[in-house]
């Protein structure tokens, strides 16, 4: 602001600075040096400074330069010559003052009157601040003479010669009164009035200057009083103004100001304070006018011509004083003295009689020139001052006439002038000994002329404490009583004085006194001694010596007024009179401003037990004088005005006396009989007293005395909330709630529509009204319970009427404040109103703070739209009927000033807040008026918002409001951010520009980031609300894309956010040193504290927002590029410069380092809970909690001293009684606020840092975090990265909950680092392996953590630890990825057994959760459902035997924990309803985890021992599965069934049982009874068809089931025995079937792919972008799955080991499956030739797989049509959440045993089930993040012979396996039916030459298989793999050789 300020040409500027004062009251004088020589010259110049125009400087227009360097705008220049041309200046001036226009408002191309008039003001703001700042540089300099230090060269110089500058600024003044308006404004009468206020001011502010050099200047002024006094009297005193019958009443006001300072300038002209040294010590070096006899002669001269006129009086009197000062030198001759002597005294009795000018100077006092709030009034007060000290000098007071007009002037004079009040009390005072003798004067007339002594008394009062008390003691000792006694009564006698003849009165009896003689209040003893002090023949009266109080004569009169009992109060009999009340009421007020001089003087002067209390006594004097027929309204005020200054110190009797006067209002509320409505009745002494008396005379002093009453009680009770009894505050709640129900429905209703004598009044009754408003709303009730009986219910009754049930009634009245404040500002000021401008502004604040606060209140308890709010958006007021929404965003014209500018923008923020909730959200921008008038208003506030003149706490607010309305206000923030571009007819915006328009509020913001380094160390705070701007708006980016764009090009701007992050962490000390030496920090200094601790915490705040915006213009890119990921190098450049300057200086780790640090003193909000308990009046210090509507919006508590806490509210609440440990309390929560202050700013920064790494790691991945090097892989020092979170995360919290908070941030980004880990490559890979364990083992650790509480947190999960989540996930994600093939293969066995002990230690706690989370969630005590799912995901990865190779060591833990048994209660109450939409998100973790278990062979008994069976028969889902009502697919959505998932899935956990639990007899009867109960949904699933829809939920139930029927073929014995044979039988009949239709599907694709219908996201997502041959290939596969499954089941059923190696009488000759026939129609079940035709497929599939393993072209064929080289695709990250990359497809000849010994092999369970191929997994998944991180099921059991497909061999493989099978099934199916006695014999015959034939085809295949040899080896390596090598070895060294044995046998065919 100072450079700006010191840059700035303009006099209104240099104004505000002269007049800017900081908190000490302290001016800036380097600033104010600097200024004032750059404009010396025009100040010594005055109004001359502005030129005439001229020829020259119109013709330089064109090419004149603005402050910025540029030329002016057409538009500008043609407002300067029209300036110019109306008011006759330079049009180089001119262009000046468009200069500061500018500053305001945009110069339109069309210049309107509207235009012309604001450029007017501009200008004559200049002309008035020119001569103010002149007069404002001489006070100063006055003011501050005795400090050399702040002196100003400049002023000096025009001190020292002060005569020339006045006589200059006098003759433009006499101008000023007598010119001529330009015709300009004589065209209508408007703008003539404007002319003539702007006259006037520019004479007053000429007037004001001028007395200000007088009493400054230090030269000689002796030729000044006759050029002033010829001026003055040639203009009649400032009477002769031209227009002077066209003055308006506020016209007249002005003028009398301007009269009045006429008066003062005439009396200041003769250097008074100079005379009066000069009188009390001749100083020979002095020089003054009474020395000169020319200028004597020359002023009687013109005195006695100019008349008598009532002017000249003060003059007149005080050239009569220096007439003596002539008289009384040494150096004139005694003619020249009896001259002079002659007509001083003519002069004095002219003055005093004849003009009686102590009676018109006493009705200037009223007015505002000398008013305590005045600029100048302290000066003018001090010149009236020595004006009559020199009158005492030369005149006794004892003799003045006039004494009480006398009297009421040097009260007026001395009254809140500690300054002059202290000179009457001095020892022995030079300047002041006239008063003293005045005050003397008074107390020896006293008690007979009792008003004086006590006026006088109560002005010095009000001179400080001190004056106070000696006015006190004053009034105590009296030596005297006077007072009118007749001489002929009898108790008195006469005497005289032998010396002196005076005659003496004696008392001989008491003697009745009272002021008056015939109505005596008290007597006075015998044997006093008076004398009489009047003269002969006057009333005779009698000085009575007697020492006593004045106190108790007061006191007497009291009690006598109070005891009067006549209702209609007649002065005639009563020895007391109102009069004698009302002076000494205002004595007591005057004396009662200070609590110790009020104490002391009660407790001192009332007290004792003949004196009644003054409390109960005034409230006599208050009930009885209200009841009075003509009640005294300015007395009773006087009363209340006491009780109101002795609330503090006794408020009790006060709250009890008022309870029981009848002047309380009293509120009834009755029903209105028929028709239900409330009605309010008001009644009491105060409603009386307004209704009946003020609103007829229009003056309401009683009313205002009330208010103030009732604001102070408000306080009191807000006060005394803690110390007051329970009973006490009952009390003050009965006492205010009338009070306030009163002013609500009686006075605030009413009131604008009152007769007012004084239109101030009525401002004032509102401001006061509403400021009683505020405090009780605003007010922070600290009890609660059965305490809080008072103020939280007054608070929420003004609430609830105020937003709702007061509707109409009461939103009105605030709306028209609100509404009228511009239009009545804009009247006032017209005419320089000060008095009315001040309380204008002061309602129209506290309106409009009522108004935000009520709006806080409704926006933290939400609820439905108020009343209040909705009138405030629709409401339209003034005389132009705008909105009101038009009326707040006016307000930054400063018209009501700055605070009501504030509080408007808050308001309006708060709106933008509120509205965004209703139903249907208005648009403001149609509420600012039209277009033209919306930019305009627009450009005001962009212009305020860049401005640093004004105040920090608004521009805060102005950033706050055009912030939010980029979320809530999209056309008004598109007017913001781009007002120059919208067409002002049309109102469309043009958006086709990617430059920021000039006018654009980014352009603000952009030059506020350019000084970024200079607003941390003038203006900080300002940072974070312009970056949070900028945050929110890249957060909207896609609303204003063109805008984003252009900001993303500005390299600036990404350099500027750069340097901010990378300076070093700023501290305050305050933080980093222990809590016990935090106060002494900086020296203890608070301000100090403050000021370090607001830099540092908008530093933190700003780099907080600068991570935010970096991370999100990233994620921009990313969006608008349409990419998944990005690299650096396509960002723009300077992003780009950013990211790599972070990577190459290691910025990321530095960063790390420190931000997760939190500096929270945890001891300090422990002591603080301490000393609360502590305090004298305990409470719940937690209730000083600042509450904030909204934490990024809410500005009212900015960094600080009241940040947390509300250390102002505390004050209140403690100091009122407060001890020393109470003020204690009150220094740590300051400094717990300091800390705060700074610590909410690192959350906030740590935040924003965890929002940054998510965005960067998951667009660069986390390479990006750490530089490459030569020591350390960058990846690994990427880890060092993830173990410094490790650390931050494992620091002690202290049990804090902030520090929980930041650990938890510290987690949820380590989560996000570790889930976007590199793990594609094979360098990421063992990165990963070199770097993980460590990673598990450190994390395993602080899981374990006592600190961390997992197990606290799950026993107490409302209080929420909820960094349990992101850790547990971590390690799931670490897990997983160490899971991988390639990451375990690079593990060594050291390594891979810590980790495995690892895993061994975690298991009792992560069981222990499981359980604590599901027995709390099952209870219904809290939703843990996601925790569930992560801990389900957690158990079923480290069951895996890869970490868990020893499943007896963690099994009883399991079962100890209650596992098993939780997990199905999951699971059923996942399926408890049956209703899919409802499902908890753990339905399918827990499936998930109970299929792990099932593959476990010793887990499998104890899961059916938990009644895992049970729980799939007994379910919700029963009864639909027993009618097969689960469908695979949803028709009518296109996706997949409900509930068909968990289907497959129980199907798969049953299948795994099956295979490890078949020695059971128990678990095959229950097995047997599912299927029977499923039998209808089982069929259901193996239903097949070539032309129903093919899905790949369809092909997964059949898979599911055919693997089930493989298992059970295994166990078809035992089938037998339990019953379940007919199974078997059954599901083969189904089977060939399906083997038919898949066959047929296989060889013919075109119809495959015509019955394909993609179900999941994925599928339909490639369909759509015509990726269709990829879910076709993977139909295929999953078709050949089922085929293979099936395949198995035969063989398993046909024991191929004894057809193949075994003579044919062992054969089973019942087990024919297949048809002997060749073919079959397509309808028909599956025949050898059928089988024939899918070994012909696959072995054409393997020839073209062969082909492109050798780069010869060849036509797609089978599963490899399509896939793009499939076998080499990397799917590790399918691997990873499969878990089945370590499973190898083996052989179906491990059925044939050992062959070379003709054992036959093991058909049960174990051995071949473990190396069989696994399936592919069921699909899993959960809502939101977990849907990614949960792990997918390992079906380690669901032995689809067909199983490889997540394995990087793939096709080939699974081709191989499924040959396999076919080749086998063929030869046992032709050996059955060889020998097959029931067929005839040609029939085996062909058989026979079947068999041939198939040796033929084995033979084939054996030679094409052995080519395999000749691929090259690293084709072989890449293309076909380990596990594709071992299966094609296996078909030609085993299966082949078998094969030919048994066809080359001899075969009967007899």
């Amino acid at each position: 602001m100072d450079k700006k300020m010191s840059q700035s040409g303009s006099f209104a500027s240099l104004f505000t600075v002269i007049t800017a004062q900081d908190e000490d009251g302290q001016s800036n004088i380097e600033l104010i040096k600097k200024l004032v020589d750059t404009h010396m010259t025009n100040l010594e110049l005055g109004l001359d400074a502005f030129k005439a125009p001229s020829a020259s400087a119109r013709s330089g227009m064109a090419s004149a330069i603005n402050a910025e360097g540029k030329k002016y705008s057409e538009a500008q220049i043609n407002l300067a010559k029209r300036l110019s041309d109306i008011v006759k200046l330079d049009e180089t001036q001119a262009l000046k003052i468009i200069d500061e226009l500018v500053l305001e408002v945009e110069v339109p191309d069309t210049i309107t009157e509207d235009m012309v008039l604001k450029v007017l003001d501009v200008y004559w703001k200049e002309r008035s601040s020119l001569i103010a700042s002149l007069g404002r540089l001489a006070k100063y300099a006055k003011d501050n003479e005795t400090s050399p230090e702040l002196q100003i060269p400049g002023v000096d110089r025009i001190l020292s010669h002060s005569t020339t500058t006045i006589t200059k600024l006098l003759g433009q003044w006499k101008s000023k009164v007598t010119e001529t308006a330009p015709d300009y404004f004589l065209a209508n009468l408007e703008l003539l009035e404007l002319w003539i206020g702007q006259s006037l001011t520019e004479q007053s502010a000429l007037l004001e200057t001028m007395i200000s050099l007088v009493y400054a200047g230090r030269d000689d002024k002796s030729s000044l009083p006759a050029n002033v006094l010829s001026t003055l009297l040639a203009t009649d005193f400032g009477a002769q103004q031209t227009y002077r019958s066209k003055f308006k009443i506020e016209a007249i006001d002005l003028y009398e100001n301007a009269r009045i300072l006429c008066l003062v300038f005439s009396v200041a002209s003769l250097d008074l304070e100079n005379l009066y040294t000069l009188s009390t010590a001749d100083d020979p070096s002095r020089n003054h006018i009474y020395k000169s006899a020319t200028q004597i002669k020359t002023i009687n001269s013109e005195l006695q011509s100019a008349g008598r006129e009532q002017a000249l009086a003060p003059f007149i009197l005080a050239w009569s004083c220096v007439l003596s000062a002539r008289i009384n030198s040494d150096n004139i001759q005694s003619a020249e003295r009896q001259e002079l002597t002659s007509l001083a005294a003519k002069l004095v009795y002219v003055a005093m009689e004849t003009l009686d000018v102590f009676t018109f100077l006493q009705t200037f006092f009223t007015n505002e020139l000398f008013d305590k709030t005045s600029a100048f009034g302290t000066t003018y007060k001090r010149i009236l001052f020595i004006f009559f000290e020199l009158i005492f000098l030369d005149h006794e007071p004892r003799i003045i006439k006039n004494f009480s007009g006398l009297i009421n002037c040097l009260s007026a004079v001395l009254q809140y002038e500690p300054e002059l009040c202290i000179l009457i009390w001095g020892e022995s005072p030079t300047l002041g000994q006239g008063t003293v003798k005045v005050l003397e004067t008074a107390r020896g007339r006293f008690p007979l002329q009792f008003e004086p002594l006590l006026k006088l008394l109560g002005a010095l009062a009000t001179g400080g404490e001190t004056s106070a008390s000696r006015a006190a003691i004053y009034l105590h000792v009296l030596p005297s009583l006077t007072h009118l006694i007749p001489l002929s009564a009898p108790c008195i006698e006469q005497d005289i004085h032998p010396v002196t003849g005076d005659t003496i009165i004696r008392s001989k009896a008491d003697v009745p006194f009272g002021i008056l003689p015939d109505r005596p209040f008290m007597a006075l003893p015998i044997g006093l001694t008076g004398h009489l002090v009047s003269a002969e023949n006057t009333a005779q009266i009698v000085r009575w010596t007697y020492s006593n109080s004045g106190w108790a004569l007061v006191h007497d009169m009291l009690d006598v007024f109070r005891q009067i009992t006549q209702v209609d109060y007649e002065p005639a009999f009563s020895s007391v009179e109102v009069g004698h009340v009302k002076a000494i009421l205002d004595l007591l007020k005057s004396l009662f401003l200070y609590p110790s001089v009020s104490t002391d003087l009660v407790e001192s002067f009332f007290a004792g037990s003949n004196r009644a209390a003054i409390v109960p006594t005034l409230f006599a004097i208050l009930d009885q004088s209200s009841k009075f027929q003509s009640p005294p309204l300015d007395m009773i005020a006087s009363c209340l005005k006491c009780l109101t200054r002795l609330c503090n110190p006794y408020a009790q009797e006060i709250w009890l006396y008022l309870k029981q006067s009848s002047f309380l209002p009293s509120i009834i509320t009755t029903t209105v009989q028929f028709t239900g409505s409330s009605q309010v009745q008001t009644s009491g002494l105060a409603f009386n007293l307004l209704s009946r008396f003020e609103c007829v005379q229009g003056n309401y002093s009683t009313t205002l005395a009330f208010l103030s009453l009732i604001q102070e009680l408000t306080l009191n009770a807000q006060q005394g909330e803690i110390w007051d009894s329970k009973e006490l505050r009952h009390l003050k709640t009965e006492v205010l709630y009338p009070c306030l129900a009163y002013l609500q429905n009686d006075i605030f209703t009413n009131y604008d529509n009152w007769h007012y004598n004084n239109v101030q009044d009525r401002f004032v009754i509102c401001s006061k009204i509403l400021s009683i408003f505020n405090s009780t709303v605003d007010d922070l009730p600290l009890l609660s319970g059965s305490d809080n009986i008072g103020l939280s219910t007054l608070q929420e009754y003004l609430l609830k009427n105020f937003l709702y049930d007061g509707g109409k009634q009461l939103a009105l009245p605030l709306v028209s404040i609100i509404g009228s404040g511009p239009d009545l500002a804009a009247y006032f000021s017209k005419y320089d109103r000060q008095k009315e401008m001040t309380e204008i502004q002061i309602m129209v604040a506290q309106g409009l703070k009522f108004v935000k606060s009520l709006l806080r209140h409704r926006k933290m308890a939400g609820g439905e739209p108020s009343f209040l709010e909705v009138y405030l958006v629709d409401r339209t007021v003034g005389r132009s009927n705008s909105s009101l929404i038009h009326v707040l965003a006016s307000y930054s014209s400063f018209s009501c000033g700055l605070e009501a500018a504030h509080f408007s923008v808050d308001i309006l923020t708060l709106l933008c807040s509120l509205t965004a909730e209703w139903p249907t959200r208005p648009s403001f921008v149609g509420y600012l008026g039209t277009t033209a008038q919306a930019q305009q208003l627009i450009t005001t506030l962009i212009n305020r918002v860049g401005n640093d003149y004004h105040s920090l706490a608004y521009r805060i607010a102005l950033w706050n409001l055009i912030t939010i309305t980029l979320t809530t206000q999209p056309g008004l923030a598109t007017l913001f951010l781009s007002n120059d571009r919208v067409d002002p007819v049309t109102g469309v915006l043009d958006d086709k520009s990617r430059e920021i328009g000039k006018n654009s509020v980014v352009v603000k913001g952009l030059n506020i980031l350019k000084r970024h380094d200079a607003m941390l160390n003038s203006e900080p705070e300002i940072l974070p609300p312009v970056l949070f701007f900028f945050d929110t708006l890249w957060h909207n980016a896609k609303d204003h894309s063109v805008l984003a764009r252009s900001i993303q090009e500005n390299d600036e701007f990404w350099k500027n956010l750069g340097d901010i992050l990378v300076l070093g962490p700023l501290n305050t000390g305050l933080e980093t040193s222990e809590w016990k030496d935090v106060a002494t920090q900086h020296g203890g200094d608070a301000r100090v504290q403050i000021s370090k601790t607001s830099l540092v915490s908008a530093d933190t705040r700003s780099r907080a927002h600068a991570f935010r915006i970096i991370a999100l213009a990233v994620h921009f890119q990313r969006a608008t590029k349409g990419k998944a990921n990005l690299d650096i190098d396509s960002l723009p450049k300077g992003l780009k410069e950013f990211f790599k300057a972070a990577i190459d200086k290691r910025r990321f780790l530095d960063w790390n380092s420190y931000i997760p640090n939190i500096h929270f003193h945890v001891a300090g909000v422990r002591e603080l809970q301490i000393m609360s308990r502590n305090l004298s009046s305990p409470f719940d210090y937690s209730k000083l909690a600042v509450r904030k509507w909204d934490e990024n919006y809410d500005s009212d508590y900015l960094p600080g001293a009241s940040y947390m806490f509300d250390l102002e509210r505390a004050q209140v609440k403690l100091m009122w009684r407060g001890t020393e440990r109470d003020r204690r309390f009150i220094r740590t929560l300051f400094h717990v606020n300091l800390n705060w202050s700074v610590v909410n700013a690192e959350m906030q920064r740590l935040s924003a840092w965890r929002f940054f790494i998510e965005v960067v790691t998951s667009n660069f991945g986390t390479a990006i975090l750490a530089k490459e090097n030569t020591t350390v892989h960058g990846s690994g020092s990427f880890y060092q990265f993830v173990i410094d979170l490790l650390d931050h995360i494992e620091r002690d919290t202290k049990d804090s909950v902030v520090l929980r908070t930041a650990r938890q941030d510290c987690c949820l980004m380590l989560q996000s680092v570790i889930e976007n880990t590199p793990s594609t490559s094979l360098a990421n890979k063992k990165n990963l392996a070199a770097h993980f364990p460590e990673v598990v083992n450190k994390l395993q650790r602080v899981i374990h953590s006592p600190d961390i509480g997992l197990v606290q947190a799950f026993q107490s999960p409302k209080d929420g630890n909820t960094t349990a989540m992101p850790l547990l996930l971590t390690l799931l994600i670490c897990y997983r990825s160490l899971h991988d093939k390639d990451v375990l293969t690079s593990l060594d066995a050291e390594t891979l057994g810590e980790l495995q002990k690892s895993v061994s230690r975690i298991v009792p706690l992560i069981a222990h959760c499981f359980k604590l989370a599901v027995q709390a969630h099952l209870l219904g005590h809290h939703d843990q459902s996601n925790i569930i799912v992560v801990l389900l995901a957690i158990l079923e990865e480290i069951c895996r035997p890869v970490w868990s190779p020893h499943p007896a060591l963690w099994i009883p833990i399991l079962r100890s924990e209650e596992v098993f048994n939780l997990t199905l209660q999951l699971c059923a109450r996942s399926f408890s309803t049956a209703n899919y939409e409802s499902r908890p998100s753990f339905f399918e973790g827990s499936l998930n985890l109970l299929l792990a278990l099932a593959n476990v062979p010793e887990m499998a008994g104890h899961l059916v021992e938990a009644g895992v069976m049970s729980t799939f028969v007994h379910n919700g889902l029963s009864p639909l599965l027993q009618r097969g009502e689960i469908n695979h697919l949803d028709e009518a959505h296109g996706d997949r069934g409900d509930w068909h998932q968990a289907w497959c899935m129980i199907l798969a956990t049953v299948t795994g049982l099956l295979r490890h639990m078949s020695s059971s007899e128990a678990f095959m009867q229950s097995l047997i009874g599912f299927i029977h109960l499923y039998g209808s949904q089982i069929s259901k699933g193996l239903d097949s068809s070539t032309d129903r829809p093919l899905t790949s939920a369809k092909l997964e139930e059949m898979e599911r089931i055919t693997m089930l029927f493989y298992e059970l073929a295994k166990n078809e014995a035992r089938l037998d025995v339990l019953g379940g044979g007919d199974l078997l039988k059954a599901f083969f009949d189904r089977s060939l079937f399906i083997l038919q239709h898949a066959i047929h599907l296989f060889t013919h694709p075109h119809t495959l792919a015509s019955v394909i219908v993609p179900i999941t996201r994925v599928e339909h997502k490639e369909k759509e972008a015509g990726q269709g041959s990829a879910l076709v290939t993977a139909i295929e596969g999953r078709l050949a799955a089922v085929v293979r499954n099936i395949l198995s089941a035969i063989l398993a059923w046909t024991e191929p080991a004894t057809i193949l190696t075994k003579s044919n009488i062992e054969w089973p000759f019942r087990k024919t499956t297949i048809a002997p026939i060749s073919n079959t129609p397509v309808y028909e079940p599956a025949s050898i030739g059928t089988m024939f035709d899918l070994v012909q497929y696959a072995t054409t599939s393997l020839k073209e797989w062969e082909a492109r393993l050798e780069g010869k072209a060849g036509g797609a064929a089978g599963l490899f049509k399509d896939l793009n080289d499939d076998d080499q695709k990397d799917v590790s990250t399918t691997s990873l959440s499969s878990g089945a990359s370590s499973s190898k497809s083996t052989s179906k000849l491990a059925w044939f045993g050992n062959l070379s010994t003709g054992a036959a092999p093991s058909t049960s369970g174990g051995a071949s089930s473990s190396r069989s191929s696994k399936s592919t997994p069921p699909t899993s998944g959960s809502s939101g993040v977990l849907n990614n991180l949960v792990a997918k099921p390992t079906d380690a059991g669901s032995e689809s012979a067909f199983a490889t497909l997540s394995t990087n061999t793939g096709s080939s493989t699974r081709m191989i396996s499924l040959l396999e099978d076919a080749l086998v099934v063929i030869a046992t199916q032709l050996g059955l039916y060889m020998y097959h006695p029931q067929l005839e014999g040609s029939v085996r015959r062909d058989i026979q030459d079947l068999a041939v034939d198939l040796v033929g085809t084995l033979n084939s295949t054996a030679r094409m298989l052995q080519r395999f040899d000749n691929v090259p080896v690293q084709a072989r390596k890449e293309g076909l793999g380990a596990e594709a090598n071992a299966q094609i070895r296996s078909l030609r060294g085993e299966m082949i050789p078998v094969l030919k044995h048994f066809v080359q046998s001899k075969i009967n065919i007899s």
